[in-house]
């Protein structure tokens, strides 16, 4: 019951991210010619306009933004819908409260990862193309490792502010504030920008002629990741513990 109610809570922003996903790629795959033209003056492969549209470019950007905005929500929201009374009395911890819907709003970054890679492999042969189901799947990796970090911005920012707004606005804001350090002088070199580390550019496992991830995907920075965000998910749960609604 506690995952399905977590599951209705997000539905509707998750499906109205999925459907925006699917159609921006499809548009994408159905007029790559035209799209291919006007993003560069070189001629471009069909995998370079890929990667320069979606998994560099705008929907890179967009799964960024759909993936902060699932992580809202929780008790503080309930609490000015009046429906946090109701959730706290259920004969459950704060702990499985935050680790379910943590959990859900995982696996729904994930789901979305997915739709880029199914949508492109899918729809490809029907224009004469192709793609590597091997780049789809990469991609998908990285786009669920760096969602999930987005995602736990979101999840924090609405455990600590009251108000929908004011949680949305310190979210946005911590996102803008993350791309503004990853990319100061003297920090670039470490890697820390997870937007590069998910379409590749400038690392070592991305190989800009033919825009192709080659050799091993990169695990450490993967797991660190993953590790930030679970340490995050904790904090969020410490906070919503100590919190009297």
């Amino acid at each position: 019951m506690l995952w399905h109610k977590a599951w209705r809570e997000s539905q509707a922003r998750f499906l109205l991210s999925a459907l925006a996903i699917v159609g921006l790629c499809g548009g994408f795959v159905v007029f790559h010619r035209e799209g291919a033209a006007g993003i560069s003056d070189q001629p471009l492969t069909y995998v370079e306009y890929i990667w320069e549209i979606v998994y560099r470019g705008y929907l890179r950007e967009m799964f960024i933004l759909f993936s902060l905005l699932l992580g809202f929500g929780g008790l503080l929201r309930e609490r000015d819908h009046g429906t946090a009374g109701f959730t706290l009395a259920l004969p459950i911890s704060r702990l499985r409260l935050v680790s379910v819907r943590a959990g859900v709003g995982l696996s729904e970054v994930a789901g979305l990862s997915l739709l880029p890679g199914l949508v492109i492999l899918s729809l490809s042969p029907l224009v004469g193309q192709s793609y590597p189901w091997s780049q789809a799947l990469k991609f998908a990796i990285l786009w669920a490792s760096g969602g999930a970090f987005f995602f736990v911005i979101g999840f924090l920012a609405s455990s600590v502010f009251y108000g929908e707004f004011t949680a949305l606005g310190a979210g946005f804001l911590g996102l803008i504030l993350y791309s503004v350090i990853a990319d100061l002088p003297g920090l670039e070199q470490y890697s820390l920008d997870i937007h590069d580390i998910m379409s590749g550019k400038g690392m070592p496992y991305f190989q800009p002629h033919g825009a192709l991830l080659v050799g091993p995907l990169p695990w450490m920075a993967l797991a660190g990741i993953v590790v930030i965000s679970l340490g995050l998910i904790g904090l969020a749960y410490r906070i919503t513990e100590r919190r009297d609604f």
